[in-house]
């Protein structure tokens, strides 16, 4: 992954290069969420050394979520939840401002060790689909700089729209990007951690 600048309007904007995938509302309801005590801790981005996400026990259910950079670092919150078994994340800005909109964004947490490992919707997969057919989920297309690539996908769609739609597209060819991977810096954890586990509750297959 690589980082991203210019964009302020949501914490995906942070998080991923290309177009940004947000959503107005959230991907869970209350009954979905779930806490994985596995996430805890610091985690090295396999691609950039100089990335590290960090997860702190928040209120019950949540995960202060710190994205440490080489220059600064931004504060946001995570949730995870599961759809049909699957684990996700969400992850959302505290950005109060009234001016802004906290954006909500998904992962589809895969493993959870020895490595975390974590997908991202694919945009261009998306904007063909909602090229073809508009109606398939609420959405805007928002142009944010001169250049074609200068863009964001902004779905409008309610909380249950979004989940019929992920349930939809979660074995879908093209629908998620390649996964990528976060080590763990921090100290081992007891066992019993479900270490060794995916996000799915099973031992970690050879994903490649």
């Amino acid at each position: 992954m690589t980082k991203r600048t210019g964009v302020l309007l949501s914490a995906a904007a942070v998080l991923l290069a290309g177009c940004v995938v947000s959503s107005v509302c959230p991907f869970y309801t209350q009954k979905d969420l779930v806490f994985e005590q596995a996430i805890l801790g610091s985690w090295i981005n396999q691609n950039d050394a100089s990335e590290t996400w960090k997860f702190e026990r928040a209120e019950k259910l949540a995960y202060r979520f710190t994205l440490i950079e080489a220059r600064h670092a931004t504060v946001m919150e995570a949730r995870t939840f599961k759809l049909e078994g699957q684990l996700f994340m969400d992850i959302h800005s505290l950005d109060q401002d009234i001016h802004v909109i906290p954006a909500h964004y998904v992962l589809k947490v895969t493993a959870l060790a020895p490595m975390l490992r974590m997908s991202e919707v694919d945009d261009e997969w998306l904007l063909a689909l909602l090229a073809k057919d508009p109606t398939a989920l609420r959405h805007h297309v928002l142009q944010t700089g001169d250049k074609p690539e200068d863009r964001r996908l902004v779905l409008t769609g309610d909380t249950a729209e979004l989940q019929k739609f992920i349930v939809q597209h979660l074995n879908t060819t093209g629908a998620w990007k390649e996964s990528f991977d976060l080590r763990g810096a921090s100290p081992p954890r007891p066992t019993g951690d479900r270490s060794g586990q995916t996000a799915t509750g099973q031992v970690p297959k050879n994903f490649d």
